[in-house]
């Protein structure tokens, strides 16, 4: 009789004590859980916020240099055209001075 006694007196003990763990292991698990929530929302801020500027910054920097290129491409014949007419201009200028030197 004592032995079913202390078998019933262990057994709520022990149950009791796993209802304090789990009521303790619950609370630490809310404020886990809004842990993860938290991070999730600063996560998906930086998706919807921080990472599309950071796009747009990386597409601008592309586009201004496709731009530069093209410019590039379009200007450099015009500036040999440019230095080349402007060293024959200086070339028939100094000729001329050395023609009316001459005379």
């Amino acid at each position: 009789m004592k032995v079913l006694v202390l078998a019933v007196v262990l057994l709520c003990v022990c149950s009791l004590e796993g209802a304090v763990v789990k009521r303790d292991a619950e609370t630490p698990g809310s404020s886990l859980s809004d842990v993860f929530t938290q991070y999730f929302q600063t996560v998906s801020e930086y998706l919807s916020k921080q990472l599309p500027e950071k796009a747009k910054t990386e597409e601008l920097k592309t586009q201004a240099k496709a731009y530069l290129e093209q410019v590039n491409e379009q200007l450099s014949p015009i500036a040999k055209q440019l230095h080349t007419e402007l060293m024959n201009f200086f070339t028939q200028l100094v000729e001329t001075g050395k023609k009316a030197v001459q005379q």
